[in-house]
């Protein structure tokens, strides 16, 4: 998906204009943000997934709002007013709340230590992509979200062929691509997530602190959820239904109070 975004950027990136174009700092802020979050965070991210299952991912991923408020703090002099922090708090509760399954058989071994590692790893690694990005529109006010986002999709479409590349997996994932059922439904998502969807969280990270950015995108479970009702069925039990009010309910109090 990152390598066909790219190709997509690139059409808009070279009709856009000069304006807003990153400097070679920011292209260095921005592209070493790609490889640290939308390549090796996800990397790790899909590891945790597969070696604790969601609930356990999602959990150990909502440590990426804090990790990033806290390194917005520590870096850039970013903090939080108590509402600001209230409704960070209700989104995250809100979120746990829908996702988390309780009675869930407890794992041990290597594996799940293994899982759990790769888990926080991926939370650090998106919270210091993030704080990147938010130094980056610092020290550039009039950069564009859409230059920030072709460059950081660049550079973390690169790492990923690379990495492919090292692996060997190159051929099998060209071979993937060319199945008739897989390839629409590939383009439709690279063109709401790494593109629509990139380009706002990065545009929010240009008029918001990082931690609060990045805690309003982990209400995407909740987005999702409705739409697993509607195309598959599942059914929506009242805690996610809890989980959803109580996140909107943060997200009000992140309105009230803007910073």
């Amino acid at each position: 998906a990152p390598v066909m975004a790219l190709a997509s950027l690139a059409a808009f990136f070279l009709g856009a204009g000069g304006a807003g174009f990153p400097t070679l700092w920011g292209i260095w802020m921005l592209a070493l943000s790609g490889v640290l979050g939308l390549g090796l965070g996800d990397l790790f991210l899909y590891r945790s997934l597969f070696r604790v299952g969601p609930e356990r991912s999602s959990l150990l991923m909502t440590l990426s709002p804090a990790a990033a408020a806290a390194t917005a703090w520590w870096f850039l002099r970013e903090t939080l007013t108590p509402t600001q922090l209230g409704g960070m708090v209700l989104i995250l509760g809100g979120v746990l709340a829908a996702v988390w399954k309780p009675g869930t058989p407890a794992a041990a071994g290597r594996g799940f230590w293994y899982g759990a590692s790769a888990g926080m790893a991926a939370a650090g690694l998106q919270a210091v992509s993030s704080v990147m990005v938010r130094q980056a529109f610092l020290a550039q006010p009039d950069l564009s979200p859409l230059y920030a986002t072709t460059v950081r999709i660049t550079a973390a479409a690169l790492m990923l062929l690379l990495y492919a590349r090292f692996r060997r997996d190159l051929p099998a994932l060209l071979a993937g691509i060319r199945v008739p059922r897989v390839l629409p439904r590939l383009l439709a998502g690279t063109f709401s997530g790494p593109i629509l969807g990139m380009t706002c969280y990065i545009a929010a990270m240009k008029f918001q602190p990082a931690g609060v950015v990045v805690t309003i995108t982990f209400m995407t479970p909740l987005l999702v959820m409705p739409l697993g009702a509607w195309w598959y069925g599942t059914r929506i039990g009242p805690r996610t239904v809890l989980g959803a009010a109580l996140a909107v309910l943060g997200i009000v109090l992140l309105g009230l109070d803007p910073g």
